[in-house]
């Protein structure tokens, strides 16, 4: 009887022990599946239908900004191409004529231009007296004038606002750099525009003449320009007159930029 009663009572306590183990395990297994079956979870063919139109809503928008990026494209070289077609021609390089931008000009008789470079232009003369060649440059003046230095009753004493005296000054320089000297200078008007001229002198070096140098200052266009020559006292006159036929030709346009 008593063991009996004692064994009731061991199953008794072994099942209020493995019931809520059991219960528990259960409810694990029960939320593990769940959220397996939701990862995993196949849509509908209604969610099948509208995330492809979506898709290819979405294809169908990158198409169109791809060709609207494409035609943007193409105008824009379209557009350079007219404005390229539609600028001057560039003047060809001949003999005998100088060139600058959209200006161009004759040249005397025996003159032919060499390389501009930094808005300095070179020529070369060709003097047929059997003393060699001569040489000329055109360039542009960057002195500017003195606030409140040139007075009205002074304009006919200046170029541009620049007074003679400060022109003659550059060329003093130059010849102190080349070891010359200034003999004399003159205001002229050569084609109708007042010119002013500065004669100088440098002497004989490694077997050639005594050069006699020409500056000529002349505005054009509120800019003041400088031819200056050089070459040997015998060809002095012929180059001399043709720098003056230069100077009678010479017009720059306000286009002009290079000078």
């Amino acid at each position: 009887m008593l063991r009996r009663i004692a064994l009731s009572i061991g199953l008794l306590i072994s099942m209020a022990v493995i019931l809520p183990l059991a219960t528990s395990t259960a409810h694990n297994l029960r939320s593990h599946f769940m959220t397996e079956s939701h990862r995993y979870r196949h849509h509908s063919r209604a969610w099948w239908r509208r995330h492809r139109a979506l898709m290819r809503r979405r294809q169908a928008l990158m198409a169109r900004r791809r060709a609207l990026i494409a035609a943007r494209k193409g105008m824009a070289i379209t557009k350079a191409a007219e404005n390229h077609a539609s600028q001057p021609p560039v003047l060809p390089v001949t003999d005998g004529f100088y060139r600058d931008g959209t200006f161009a000009m004759s040249l005397p008789t025996g003159w032919s231009a060499e390389m501009t470079k930094n808005g300095i232009s070179n020529f070369r003369i060709a003097t047929g007296t059997g003393s060699g060649e001569a040489q000329a440059t055109l360039a542009v003046v960057t002195t500017g004038p003195t606030p409140n230095q040139i007075y009205a009753r002074q304009q006919r004493n200046a170029l541009a606002g620049v007074s003679y005296s400060d022109l003659r000054r550059t060329v003093i320089d130059k010849m102190v750099t080349a070891g010359g000297w200034v003999v004399n200078d003159r205001q002229r008007e050569v084609a109708g525009q007042r010119v002013f001229e500065v004669i100088a002198q440098t002497p004989a070096a490694s077997g050639k003449p005594d050069q006699v140098w020409n500056f000529y200052f002349t505005e054009v266009n509120g800019r003041i320009y400088s031819l200056t020559t050089h070459t040997a006292e015998t060809a002095n006159g012929r180059v001399t007159s043709d720098a003056e036929k230069f100077l009678a030709t010479f017009h720059p346009t306000n286009d002009n930029r290079s000078k």
